[in-house]
């Protein structure tokens, strides 16, 4: 009776709250459904150009995907988030243009989705139409709502790839682009120009006020936005074994070396008693640890070291054998054709092309005075062609069997011809030898930290956080010799931070976290180190503070302030005359092409050369501020580029496939769009 006398002494006040509820509800109605959605929340995980994407579903995807991955729960979720992102912006791009997929353009589809599945090929190993008419038929038969979730997925992306291809064909580019491209390769201007290099006014002359910095800030404001970031510093107290410990360690295993010496069995001795299992591989002197290099060559077959501590581990090792191993130093030319394995998308020839081209050549790698390297350079289809072929030096069974098979066989500069399965290669054997290799049976223990370790080390790491929160964290810091470790721009879907193991994304959440400010300590327990960390910086999404954006801007506001001084300094308007003036010379730069508008003793200088192109011959430049300096040049001769019959080979597109088509696209689709992203809020 208590409880409803209280409800009736409410009752006016719920009654309020429920009519400003449904008022609000009537005034936007995607709140009901928000309610709903989200648990009585208006909670989403991100809206994008007002679609909203829910927390359940999105929870439900991010959980799918981590079952049986390696991917942090972020990462997934990240993935997810491109992949809704992608869907809602496209999906919005397909209906503006009115793209579709007709029923028999869902057929080929469906083809080419299964048809290289083992499931839906015929003994003969081809495409079975039928077996994928029964497999869909099953599906829709067994679960027909996940399978209308397959058939629209796949609608969707085969709507998608046909968006992708219009405006890959509308982005190729036209014969009028390449002829301009050859114009810019080909056109060339002799120019004579005076420089003054910025470099001859000290850096510590000009003085840049903040308020300049900020003023070019604001003038150039999309270049200097930055999301939301914080800045931390931290001290880490690593769990790690100590000297008493590595001791006790060194003490168990020095125990085992007695029967080490002695043991007949010794494989079955190592991987019982050893961390890491035996190994009998002949190595080099430079593949065994560091302090085995040092006295292997002295050591008698059987003879015992150690114990010694490596890597975490304490150890002792038996030297078991020694042998002489060839190996080969050679270079090759590769001649491969379309289908092979690795092979350039861009050659296009057959195997039996390759296989003519590759014997044609071959009788030219074998004739006298040919230079090997230069003949791979200009030949190869390889990798290794812009290094003259070499592949450096090898040993056994590093190479595929038949490439293998002829430089072992054969002896220093031979030369032959060998088919794989990336092609055929024209090998040139260019020096071989032998070197000894060891055999070691090692028995390890890790080294661990022991109980009292641990202690020691959790009570140093809460001593310094009550220390820290008593504003001693700087002179704790300092007395105790602690390394503190400062990171700067650490946005909020950051999961590392340097110098921690491991993903940290507990701590990237508390710095984010609206109750926790600047200056705010906290020690966290990092898989049994710990870290006491301090909040030193955080900022909204904005512009890049004063302080940030300087490293960029100051360069630019010296350079200005260096071309008025240096602008003042010139008096005179021949290039003889200023560089007599100025103590200079005047430098001459020929053959100058818009595409590589370098002059000589001077660096890029695009702005110059196009002032160059611009000139006529003979005529003489105003004042330019270039990259290094400030510029007066004279157009001495323009040599125009003989016309072609055709320039289609110069119109090659930049971006020549699907994906970088794509991620164009979603480039510019995600900055015309209106995102508001809370992922950072959920995980």
């Amino acid at each position: 009776m208590a409880i409803l006398s209280k409800i009736r002494e409410q009752s006016i006040f719920l009654i309020f709250i429920i009519a400003l509820g449904l008022f609000a509800f009537l005034i936007d109605p995607t709140k009901i459904i928000d309610f709903l959605a989200n648990g009585g929340t208006k909670e989403y995980v991100a809206k994008v150009n007002g679609e909203v994407i829910r927390r359940e579903a999105f929870a439900k995807q991010v959980e799918a995907g981590q079952r049986g991955g390696r991917q942090t729960s972020l990462q997934v979720a990240n993935n997810v988030y491109n992949q809704e992102v992608t869907r809602i912006l496209i999906q919005g791009e397909l209906e503006k243009l009115g793209i579709t997929v007709e029923k028999d353009q869902m057929w080929e589809l469906f083809k080419n989705n299964y048809s290289n599945l083992a499931q839906f090929k015929n003994e003969d190993g081809v495409f079975d139409e039928g077996k994928l008419k029964e497999f869909i038929e099953a599906q829709v038969k067994a679960n027909p709502q996940a399978w209308e979730a397959q058939e629209k997925n796949i609608a969707f992306n085969g709507k998608q790839q046909l968006y992708y291809a219009l405006i890959k064909a509308g982005s190729l580019p036209t014969e009028k682009e390449g002829e301009l491209a050859y114009k810019m390769q080909n056109d060339l201007v002799d120019i004579k120009f005076v420089q003054l290099p910025f470099s001859s006014i000290a850096d510590s002359t000009i003085t840049i006020s903040k308020d300049k910095i900020q003023g070019y800030i604001n003038a150039h404001k999309n270049e200097f936005k930055e999301e939301a970031n914080a800045a931390v510093r931290y001290v880490y107290f690593e769990e790690k074994p100590s000297k008493e410990d590595e001791d006790t360690a060194k003490l168990e295993i020095n125990g085992l070396l007695s029967t080490l010496k002695t043991t007949t069995d010794l494989e079955n001795f190592v991987n019982e008693k050893s961390a890491i299992k035996y190994d009998s591989i002949y190595k080099l002197k430079s593949a065994l640890e560091a302090p085995i290099q040092a006295l292997v060559d002295s050591m008698a077959i059987g003879e015992t070291y150690g114990p010694y501590t490596t890597g975490g581990f304490t150890k002792i090792m038996k030297l078991t054998g020694t042998k002489l191993a060839p190996s080969v130093k050679a270079s090759h030319a590769l001649i491969t054709y379309e289908g092979a394995q690795r092979a350039n998308p861009d050659v296009k020839r057959t195997k039996e092309e390759a296989q003519a081209l590759a014997n044609e050549l071959l009788v030219k790698a074998k004739a006298n005075g040919t230079d090997f390297a230069a003949f791979a350079t200009e030949n190869s289809d390889g990798p290794s062609a812009s290094k003259g072929g070499d592949l450096g030096w090898f040993y056994e069974g590093q190479m595929v069997p038949k490439f293998n098979d002829f430089v072992f066989a054969n002896e220093k500069e031979s030369i032959g011809l060998v088919e794989t399965d990336f092609g055929f290669h024209i090998i040139k054997v260019i020096d071989t030898k032998e070197e000894k290799k060891y055999q070691v049976a090692t028995i390890a223990r890790q080294v661990e930290a022991s109980q009292k370790t641990i202690d020691a080390l959790y009570a140093e790491a809460s001593q310094f956080e009550v220390e820290a929160n008593a504003g001693k964290f700087d002179e704790k810091a300092t007395e105790k010799n602690y390394v503190l470790r400062p990171v700067n721009k650490i946005t909020n879907l950051s999961e590392n931070l340097p110098g921690l193991q491991g993903t940290q994304r507990n701590i990237v959440q508390w710095m984010f976290n609206s109750d926790t400010n600047v200056g705010d300590i906290r020690r966290f327990d990092i898989n049994g180190s710990y870290a006491v960390v301090q909040v030193t910086g955080k900022k909204e999404k904005g512009l890049m503070s004063t302080e940030d954006a300087s490293f960029k801007v100051l360069p630019i506001l010296r350079n200005l302030e260096k071309s008025k001084l240096l602008r003042d300094k010139i008096s005179s308007t021949t290039l003889a005359d200023i560089a007599a003036n100025q103590k200079t010379t005047v430098k001459a730069a020929n053959a100058i092409s818009m595409s590589n508008p370098t002059l000589p003793g001077a660096g890029r200088e695009p702005k110059v050369v196009g002032t160059a192109f611009a000139l006529e011959n003979g005529q003489v430049s105003g004042l330019i501020d270039g990259v290094n300096g400030v510029y007066k040049i004279e157009v001495t001769k323009h040599t125009e580029a003989p016309k072609m019959d055709s320039y289609k080979s110069y119109a090659k597109a930049p971006a020549n496939n699907i994906n970088a088509v794509g991620s164009k696209v979603m480039e510019a689709l995600k900055k015309k769009a209106t995102i508001e992203d809370n992922r950072a809020t959920f995980y």
